[in-house]
This record gives structure tokens, C-alpha cells and sequence, in this order.
């Protein structure tokens, strides 16, 4: 039998007195990873019940009636209590029940795993097809909104991450239709006419995907086709995008990762970066010269890095994000303000004679028709 403490002398008037006034105290939160609690509640006599990791709850009863006399007899038998629960949980394995817990733990988690896997499947299958066959499979599981929620949540997710992959290919095999003339084959003067009338990409965007191959990727000289420095494996194209005229040394030594949101690195570039004077330091394996002219479409880009930042961001993380944009365009579009007169007041106190006097002697000494500003600042 442990000797270890469950609960200490000096908490017990404490426990006592909650257990009178509310029916139920904590004894512990964690005693060999289990939470007990004495209860009263629904019984004539008292009892403690316990919770383990998985928060299943069990019911064990004091062992003798006047259990609550005193600290040394509720301590002991909330102490024999336990180690009878503790004998039946782990049912004689030579283990101990910590470790018998976690096993646990890993099945259960194992099983809701396997059974998510198996009702998004059939999720996935009933938004593809619209057949409702495969929705009636998990209407019952999905009935729960948390399923439900974490569910769809990793299937944009995945979506997501889908797309900006296929959109890396793309950029690539661009690259090659643009090294070896390939849209000439096809009838095109260059590579805008033959993306935007075959695939309907537009100008900037092909611009900016020859410039991150041509920037991060390096070309099979056989192949004649490039591949990501394994460096920026982890990078969406919309990061790529935003990095493409910085090489991957300054990447680096500015530690921008991949887990940086695309408004959190537009941001580092616009406030820590001279976009403008990095750009003519940036010298890549190939010509950059060489490449079609990259169109004025800073905006257009952002906008579309922002929409696709706002579709992995909580509801509440894009309405703080525009807050902040619109307090900061409001104070752009403010006047710049002079001070001229400093005093210093107290909360809670009125204005002294001297004060008002002063503050009456300013405000006339001042141009007529100009308009002044009395503002108070809580200083921290």
C-alpha cells in the first residue's frame, strides 16, 4: 500500500468546511494521474469518486461511518479506498496503474482515430458524389458538432495544402514550357498568352511563379525540369510568392519559417525589410533579367495571400486583424498633432485655482479661429 499523502492535515478544515457547504471536495487533482473527489451528494453515507486520465468515474464508499471525524480517519480510509479501486483497475497485471492508464489512453485514442478516419471517409466520399448513402454512414457520428466541426476543419486544411502543392507543380512545369519555348508548339508568342488562354492564370501570376522557380528551385540540367530546394519544402506557394526576392540565405538568416501566417510575414517584410533595395542585392543561379517583367500587382498580391490567411485564421483572429488595419489607417489619415501644453492631474481630485487659472491664461493667449485639443491620457 502507497504512503503517500493523498490530501495533507493542514487542507482538511478547508475540505470540511467546502464539503458541508457544497456538498463535494476536491481531495486531489493528481494522485497517480487520478483526480478524487469526496462526495455526498447522492448517498446517505459519504464516498469518494474517481476520475482517471480518460475521465471515466468511479464510485468507491468510506470504510467506516465516522470517516469525517478527523484528518488521521478520513486520510486513512480515502487511503484504503483508493487501493481497493487501484487493485481492480489494473485486474492483477504486473503493472503499475499509471502505466496501466496510458495504455488505456492510447486504445481509446487509437479508436477515436480509427473511427474518425472511418466517418470522414465517408464524408469526403458524400461531398464529391452527393450521395447521401455515404452521409447516412456517419449522420449519427456527425450529429455531434464537435465531429462535425473538427472534421471539415481538417479537410479545408487539407484542401488547402492540396492546392498550394498543385500550384507549386504548376509553377514548375511552367518554368520548363517557359525555358524550352514549349508554348511556341502550341501556337503562343509567350508564356502569358499560353497560360491565361489554356489555364486561365492570369499575368502576375505567372510572373511570380517564374520567379520563385527561378529564385528557390534548382534545375535538372538532364531533366530539363527544377525541383524545391529542400530547404522551403515546408513553404506554401503564397509564402514562396511573398519571399521571391529574397534568396534563401536571407531567409534564413532572418528566421522566417513556414508556421509564420502569410499576413505575419507580409508584414515582417514591409516593417523589417527595404523590399525595394533587397531586391537589386538578389542574385540568383539564372538571369532574372531574362524573365518576363513582374507587373505592379503588390496589392492584388497581398489580397490574395490575406484571403487565403483568413480561410485558416479563427473568426475572431480576422475581425482583431481588421481592427487593427482600419485603427491604423484612421491614424494615418490624422493630422500631425503639436504638443503645447503639458499638466499633470490626479484621479479622483478636482482642478486646483492655479490649475484653471493657468489652462484660462493659455487659451487666450492663443491665434484666434485655431482649433486646439484637450485630451487626457491615463498613464500607466
Amino acid at each position: 500500500m502507497s504512503t503517500k499523502k493523498i490530501f495533507y492535515k493542514k487542507d482538511y478544515n478547508d475540505i470540511m468546511l467546502f464539503y458541508r457547504e457544497e456538498g463535494q471536495a476536491v481531495l486531489s487533482n493528481n494522485y497517480k494521474g487520478c483526480k478524487i473527489v469526496l462526495d455526498g451528494h447522492f448517498s446517505t453515507a459519504p464516498r469518494i469518486l474517481i476520475y482517471d486520465s480518460l475521465g471515466d468515474e468511479y464510485e468507491q464508499f468510506l470504510c467506516v461511518k465516522n470517516a469525517l471525524d478527523n484528518y488521521e480517519t478520513l486520510s486513512s480510509c480515502v487511503l484504503n479506498s483508493f487501493s481497493m479501486f487501484e487493485a481492480k483497475y489494473i485486474q492483477g497485471e504486473a503493472k503499475t496503474l499509471e502505466e496501466v492508464m496510458q495504455e488505456r489512453l492510447e486504445q481509446k485514442k487509437a479508436e477515436e482515430e480509427a473511427q474518425e478516419e472511418k466517418n470522414s471517409e465517408a464524408l469526403i466520399n458524400y461531398i464529391n458524389s452527393g450521395d447521401e448513402n455515404f452521409y447516412a454512414d456517419c449522420l449519427v457520428y456527425y450529429e455531434n458538432k464537435k465531429n462535425l466541426s473538427n472534421s471539415l476543419n481538417k479537410l479545408i486544411h487539407t484542401e488547402i495544402e492540396n492546392y498550394s502543392k498543385s500550384q507549386l507543380k504548376i509553377a514548375i512545369v511552367l518554368k520548363t514550357v517557359y525555358d524550352k519555348k514549349l508554348y511556341e508548339v502550341q501556337g503562343y508568342k509567350n508564356i502569358y498568352d499560353y497560360a491565361n488562354n489554356e489555364f486561365n492564370i492570369a499575368r502576375g501570376t505567372v510572373s511570380n511563379w517564374l520567379m520563385i522557380v527561378n529564385n528557390f528551385c534548382t534545375l535538372n540540367e538532364q531533366t530539363g525540369f527544377y525541383n524545391l530546394d529542400e530547404r522551403l519544402k515546408d513553404f506554401s506557394i503564397t509564402q514562396l510568392v511573398l519571399l521571391r526576392q529574397l534568396t534563401i540565405e536571407q531567409i534564413e538568416e532572418l528566421g522566417i519559417t513556414s508556421d509564420l501566417s502569410t499576413r505575419n510575414l507580409k508584414a515582417l517584410i514591409k516593417e523589417k525589410l527595404n523590399i525595394n533595395a533587397i531586391a537589386t542585392s538578389v542574385k540568383p543561379d539564372i538571369d532574372a533579367s531574362a524573365l518576363p517583367d513582374n507587373p505592379e500587382d503588390e496589392e492584388e498580391l497581398y489580397k490574395e495571400a490575406d484571403a487565403i490567411d483568413n480561410a485558416m485564421s479563427k473568426p475572431e483572429e480576422i475581425q482583431k486583424s481588421e481592427e487593427s488595419e482600419e485603427l491604423q489607417k484612421e491614424q494615418e489619415e490624422q493630422p500631425t498633432e503639436k504638443v503645447k501644453l503639458r499638466l499633470m492631474f490626479t484621479g479622483g481630485s478636482e482642478m486646483s485655482d492655479t490649475q484653471i487659472e493657468f489652462l484660462n491664461k493659455f487659451l487666450t493667449s492663443q491665434p484666434k479661429n485655431k482649433n486646439l485639443k484637450l485630451v487626457f491620457i491615463e498613464e500607466n
